[in-house]
């Protein structure tokens, strides 16, 4: 049976451990062999070095390529044999508790006002023109357009915010301009906004200079260029931009490689080409959601018929097609 003040305590626990997970585990007894993010037998399965601790979403992600991925709780739980319950009352002990009292409306935002939000955010940004900052940064990456997507704006002024540690609540630290991303869902409406934030041609020198206005996007997607038979897939947005330039193809960025699997792709489409990032040196994410995209693809073609569906990475570890665009930009600027 749902416990709905139970499951808003583990909602709020998980809150506040957000990003903090490598210190709340080394508290509560993960070894630091385990968390210096190298090949190591599994916890949970055994083996030899199938797998890794990276931590690469803020939650205590670890990636074992026998008995899948995992969080936190579930590295905890494996590491200690404590049960969920006790797990979660450690680690609430670490990161203390911000849970509202009973009958009390919750702090978070709800859909409603994110969408307020958003929608005037967007109210408030103007479309892309040459020589604005939008324009500079995208320049700089060479990725320069005469006509910029509709989808992407430039937010003069967008208020930058980060968490205090101690409250857990945001507060405004400074302003940047920004370039603004309408973020699609299946019907096509704006489901909301990727922000990247930016100063002086470049992205701003801040911790986390792109964000999403809210999470569960769940296979939403910034639809750069509307396809009709054909679509490419690319994971960034300027990642997405640079495949447009290589291939003239219309494309589409699933923003992060776990979005990547779930994206909402229109039946009429036929060709689908995924340009996945080369995650060699890391964890192999970039390649894995690509390919668990083109597979679900596969097996849905009972519904959108034959399709023809490709994955291509880049051939240098490390690097997605953004990169590889780049050096090729400027080999073409020296050797002119």
């Amino acid at each position: 049976m749902n416990n709905p003040e139970y499951e808003a305590r583990i909602e709020d626990v998980k809150r506040r451990a957000h990003g903090r997970w490598t210190e709340i585990l080394g508290s509560l007894g993960v070894g630091e062999q385990i968390l210096k993010k190298r090949n190591l037998p599994c916890p949970l399965c055994g083996g030899t070095d199938r797998f890794q601790y990276t931590d690469k979403f803020g939650e205590g992600n670890y990636h074992c390529r026998a008995c899948g991925a995992g969080g936190g709780f579930k590295l905890l739980q494996a590491v200690t044999g404590l049960d969920f319950n006790t797990a979660l009352k450690e680690v609430e002990r670490v990161v203390g508790t911000s849970r509202p009292a009973p009958h009390v409306a919750s702090p978070e935002p709800s859909a409603e006002r994110m969408k307020a939000l958003a929608k005037r955010l967007w109210e408030e940004a103007t479309p892309v023109t040459p020589g604005d900052e939008v324009d500079r940064y995208l320049s700089g990456r060479r990725l320069a357009l005469a006509h910029y997507p509709k989808v992407l704006r430039l937010h003069p002024a967008l208020g930058y915010y980060e968490k205090d540690p101690t409250s857990g609540k945001s507060r405004k630290v400074a302003e940047y301009a920004a370039m603004l991303a309408c973020i699609q869902g299946a019907d096509g409406h704006a489901v909301t906004l990727h922000r990247t934030y930016l100063k002086d041609g470049r992205k701003a020198n801040v911790s986390e200079a792109k964000k999403v206005l809210s999470s569960g996007i769940n296979g939403a997607s910034v639809r750069l260029f509307e396809p009709e038979h054909e679509l490419a897939i690319a994971e960034g947005i300027e990642t997405a931009m640079a495949v447009h330039l290589a291939t003239g193809k219309p494309v589409w960025a699933g923003l992060n490689a776990g979005n990547l699997e779930k994206l909402w792709l229109p039946d009429s489409v036929q060709s689908i080409c995924i340009y996945a990032d080369n995650d060699a040196q890391a964890d192999f994410d970039g390649q894995m959601f690509a390919f668990a995209l083109a597979r679900r693809l596969k097996k849905q073609e009972h519904q959108s018929g034959p399709r023809q569906v490709r994955v291509l990475l880049p051939k240098t570890p490390g690097t997605d097609w953004a990169d590889v665009w780049l050096a090729k930009a400027e080999h073409a600027s020296r050797t002119t």
